[in-house]
């Protein structure tokens, strides 16, 4: 893989004045992953970004739907059905991508109907979603604060999810 890296945002960063900041560097971090799988025929650059923009959407709207949308649904409702249906079509498309092989052409097409899905849905995140929860009253502070501790809580389960696979294969052996 080329050495020009994309960097993920260090977990559990929100700014505390801005926990949309910390989202809006995921959407950054995405993007350049999808332009990268779809802007090549490089299978070893495929196998590195499939996955990853994979896990890393998944985290995100994981994120998303269980602090950011509760806390900010009040400010407009639709708006939120709206971003949790996107996430649904995501979600779907994620789970046929990762039952193909990266850079299958079936896997291809399923990555830029993704592309699609996502590159709309941050942009209505960007443009309407995020200037209206900073325009608000919310406690911005909380909201950073709960959003780093919920995401916390995924990677340790992660990494305890990890290490006990590592555990039985090393049993297996």
């Amino acid at each position: 893989m080329e050495e020009n890296k994309i960097d993920a945002r260090s977990q559990g960063s929100f700014p505390m004045d801005d926990p949309t900041q910390g989202l809006l560097h995921d959407h950054q971090f995405v993007r350049q992953l999808l332009q990268r799988y779809l802007s090549t025929q490089d299978q070893k650059v495929k196998q590195y970004a499939g996955p990853k923009i994979c896990e890393t959407l998944l985290q995100h709207i994981r994120l998303e739907e269980a602090v950011f949308y509760p806390a900010v649904e009040k400010l407009d409702a639709a708006m939120i059905t709206r971003c949790l249906d996107d996430h649904h079509a995501a979600d779907e498309l994620i789970e046929q991508i990762q039952s193909l092989s990266p850079g299958e052409s079936a896997c291809d097409q399923l990555m830029q109907q993704l592309n699609d899905v996502i590159q709309a849905h941050m942009e209505l995140e960007e443009q309407q979603l995020f200037p209206l929860v900073r325009q608000s009253s919310l406690n911005l502070q909380d909201l950073a604060l709960r959003m780093q501790s919920y995401e916390s809580s995924m990677v340790s389960a992660k990494a305890k999810s990890s290490g006990q696979r590592t555990a039985r294969g090393d049993q297996l052996h």
